[in-house]
């Protein structure tokens, strides 16, 4: 699919109260928050059009009062971050090499 270019006309943008240069990055976060809440668009994909990570995006959530439901796409992520920062090899305090 091709991404969808949503026109603002320059008179609403400029009775937005928002600074010109992060018109662009607020207003996918509004609507992203606001899409999520209104179950149309899943965490994850709301988290995408908003441009931030998972934490950012739970924060922004909580900032706005709004429940973060867990869905089973999130769960399986988690799980598979889990898994792999368990098998990185973590490096011990004193078993730097001294150069």
């Amino acid at each position: 699919m091709k991404p969808i270019v949503l026109e603002i006309p320059p008179e609403v943008a400029d009775a937005a109260r928002i600074p010109a240069g992060e018109m662009v990055q607020t207003l996918k976060q509004e609507l992203a928050v606001h899409l999520y809440e209104r179950q149309i668009l899943p965490k994850a994909a709301a988290r995408r059009l908003a441009e931030l990570d998972r934490l950012a995006f739970d924060q922004l959530l909580g900032q706005r009062g709004i429940a973060s439901r867990l869905e089973p796409a999130d769960v399986d992520a988690d799980l598979l971050s889990l898994r792999a920062s368990q098998r990185s090899p973590k490096p011990n305090p004193g078993s730097e090499p001294l150069l």
